[in-house]
């Protein structure tokens, strides 16, 4: 480094930015392909807000032949408030190849990819940060963050669902001996282990997540199943017979249900699984989905979906801005069943295809009071003999799966005996239910 460039990164580094971009300017006079010059008076336009000007000063200094690591670094980070993630990524990777043992690249290049939705390439750069400095505490946040983004919080719940647990284990140990089986949606492998505990003969379970296929994998072989369980990191609608498994499977495993029921993609999964990766007479656990629901009521619920009046003023037109349905734990939330349950759609998961569909419901009122729309929960039939539902109850235990309040457009007020209409319809990844009005 010259004097001149010495000079004038010592008062840069002193906060003197106009007097180290006027020494700058100097030695660029003379030598425009400077790499130190045009890089320090790109940081200094960087610092100023003039990140498009200084892109151009930092474009020149990784041009000249003497680009260094730090360099391509700081061309990623101008590049990327620019908003060019491709170029910043790239500027990146300069730097880490240049100097793979600098923690800072790799965790930036990290924070980029996830910005990009390149999970898994950003998990492997937060993973090589830390490799290199296991106590750079900004990878370690941003690698928790991350793997509590794929994998949410109430994955742990779902898992220590006894009721569901019980549930599907019963139908499996029924349905599975001696039988292929292919789990759609491995999560953490619990189902694909019980299908191998109870006796398939091969288990093929397939998680669109490669992160979490890789965890499911090693627990898989932390329980000596490994030689009975394959984990395939693909998306059951990528997968082939003779490629991916051996042969079609038997018996269809599956949790992929959400609150609403539908809207994980389950439909879609399972007409592609019946047409290319399941036998004729297949088995599905479950062999059938239900979306149930009852009117409800209760004033706590109400304050929760509309609003009337506050310290005596009327807030009333607010409601319009209300959403048409809330998700909630019912069983956490006191409310009044205003009418007996009542099955608003059903799905053979047996059948090929799911075209989208509704049906009008007549929901005959059990309890007067005020009306504030239609609970849901989900019923799954395991078989023909098991069934896990999560309809709330007072005091109970809804674990993983919430329940839905579709809300009515305003609160009725409604008497025992009278009816009120309903269509419950689905567009084969969403319920939604309206009122079509009510009948003494």
């Amino acid at each position: 480094m010259t004097p001149g460039q010495l000079r004038a990164k010592q008062l840069y580094e002193s906060g003197h930015f106009e007097e180290a971009a006027q020494l700058c300017r100097a030695i660029l006079s003379a030598d425009e392909r400077n790499a130190e010059a045009n890089h320090l008076l790109g940081l200094i336009l960087y610092r100023q807000g003039q990140n498009r000007t200084a892109l151009g000063y930092l474009q020149r200094a990784v041009a000249s032949g003497a680009a260094t690591p730090r360099m391509y670094g700081n061309l990623g980070a101008v590049l990327n408030s620019l908003g060019d993630l491709g170029a910043a990524i790239d500027a990146y990777r300069q730097a880490i190849t240049r100097d793979p043992a600098n923690p800072w690249p790799l965790n930036n290049l990290g924070v980029l990819y996830r910005n990009a939705g390149q999970l898994d390439a950003a998990i492997e750069a937060f993973r090589r940060a830390l490799a290199v400095k296991p106590d750079l505490a900004e990878a370690q946040v941003n690698l928790r963050l991350l793997y509590s983004s794929i994998v949410p919080q109430w994955h742990f719940a779902m898992m220590h669902d006894r009721a569901r647990n019980d549930a599907y284990e019963a139908a499996i140990r029924r349905a599975v001996p001696g039988k292929r089986v292919l789990e759609i949606g491995t999560g953490a492998g619990l189902l694909a282990m019980m299908a191998a505990q109870s006796g398939a003969t091969q288990v093929d379970s397939c998680e669109a997540v490669s992160v979490i296929a890789q965890r499911a994998a090693g627990i898989v072989a932390r329980n000596g199943l490994a030689q009975r369980v394959r984990i395939i990191p693909k998306r059951s609608t990528d997968l082939q017979p003779g490629r991916d498994i051996a042969q079609r499977a038997e018996v269809l495993i599956t949790e992929t249900f959400s609150s609403n029921l539908l809207d994980e993609g389950i439909l879609p999964s399972l007409e592609h699984a019946h047409r290319n990766l399941l036998t004729a007479n297949a088995v599905t656990i479950p062999a059938a989905a239900s979306a149930m629901g009852f009117l409800i009521g209760g004033s706590a619920l109400g304050e929760m979906l509309f609003v009337d009046r506050i310290k005596s003023f009327d807030f009333t037109p607010f409601n319009e801005f209300a959403p048409p349905r809330l998700v909630i734990p019912l069983d956490s939330v006191a409310h009044e069943p205003l009418s007996a349950d009542i099955e608003l759609l059903r799905f053979d998961l047996s059948q090929r295809e799911f075209p989208m569909g509704g049906r009008e419901l007549a929901i005959p009122v059990t309890h007067g009071g005020i009306c504030f729309g239609v609970a849901l929960w989900i019923k799954l039939d395991l078989d023909s003999s098991t069934q896990y539902s999560n309809r709330p109850t007072a005091g109970g235990s809804n674990s993983h799966w919430p329940n839905i309040v579709y809300r009515f457009p305003t609160p009725l007020t409604v008497a025992a005996g009278e009816t009120l209409r309903i269509v419950a319809r689905h567009d084969r990844a969403e319920i939604s239910i309206d009122l079509i009005g009510r009948q003494k």
